[in-house]
């Protein structure tokens, strides 16, 4: 037993000769904590990963140092202000970056400064993992088909009203309306309607979204045309159709560019991932998340 030591978690046990004699006395030496052991990330990653290394890709090791950098430099605040979930996000992405340099047609990307490894990382990215072609035309057509909400589905008006206080000012709004005065002015004039100096505008009404009366009201009405009053607790309604697009419509130009752009950022975002795992399976990741304080894992699948 003597000199010999024995480490039991963060207690070590020292089994000292006694001097002339045979019997030994203990003395029992508490470690340092964690969080002194030199290294500013310790606390946030766990004293099992005091050690250094977090992960390996392409042969290179990924240290505490360099997410501690990395963190600091993406979030804009020292890493230990940093919560446990943003240093995931961060440690994941640092894994792509990784990966990308050890994918590097350029065996010197992986000595670049920090920042130069960066900007290398997203020149890389557009190299070694380019967008897919734009969606076609009968792909968006697809999708609309698919999804009669983007170009609001049904039948569908944009409105705007004036509310007066009875049926009489009412119809004499409405007859004003009607003879071509301009609206905003009337509404600016005579309606309580809250947003009455802006307009009166509600914006785009799905049918079956306004009150009964209502809906009977501005039934059948054609862009520009004036309803006649409807009465309400809040006071009498003259609503007028602004736009009006039935089922049946086609979507205009802009709503196809917004259903073009989702499908290419859908599948840019795919593409990118898919060859990243690839890149990652071909130089070897592996991961050690052991004792990791902050939500961590191998982002391109495998070990751990």
């Amino acid at each position: 037993m003597a000199g010999r030591v024995l480490q039991r978690e963060n207690d070590v046990t020292n089994v000292e000769p006694k001097p002339g004699g045979t019997r030994a006395r203990l003395r029992i030496v508490r470690s340092k904590p964690c969080w002194l052991a030199g290294l500013a990330f310790a606390a946030a990653v766990g004293c099992s990963v005091s050690s250094g290394q977090l992960a390996t890709v392409g042969g290179h090791p990924v240290t505490i140092e360099q997410l501690n950098a990395f963190v600091g430099t993406q979030a804009g605040r020292p890493a230990a202000e940093v919560s446990p979930e943003l240093t995931g996000a961060l440690f994941e992405r640092l894994l792509e970056e990784e990966v990308l340099l050890a994918a590097s047609p350029s065996p010197g990307d992986h000595d670049l400064a920090p920042a130069a490894r960066s900007a290398r990382a997203r020149d890389l990215m557009a190299s070694l993992c380019p967008p897919p072609p734009l969606p076609t035309q009968a792909q968006v057509d697809a999708y609309l088909a698919a999804h009669t909400e983007a170009n609001g589905g049904g039948d569908r008006i944009k409105l705007r009203q004036l509310v007066l206080p009875d049926q009489a000012t009412a119809r004499v709004a409405r007859d004003r309306v009607r003879a071509g005065e301009d609206f905003d002015a009337v509404s600016r004039e005579l309606s309580r309607a809250p947003n009455a100096t802006d307009g009166g505008l509600l914006g785009w009404v799905d049918r079956g979204q306004l009150p009964p009366e209502f809906e009977a009201a501005v039934a059948g009405l054609a862009p520009g045309d004036v309803s006649e009053p409807v009465p309400s607790n809040a006071g009498w309604h003259v609503f007028q159709v602004m736009e009006r697009h039935g089922a049946g419509d086609r979507p205009d130009a802009a709503m196809r560019e917004r259903v073009r752009a989702k499908l290419a950022a859908s599948a840019a975002e795919t593409a990118q991932r898919t060859c990243l795992v690839g890149l990652a399976a071909r130089v070897g990741v592996r991961v050690d998340c052991a004792g990791a304080a902050f939500p961590c894992r191998n982002p391109f699948g495998g070990t751990p």
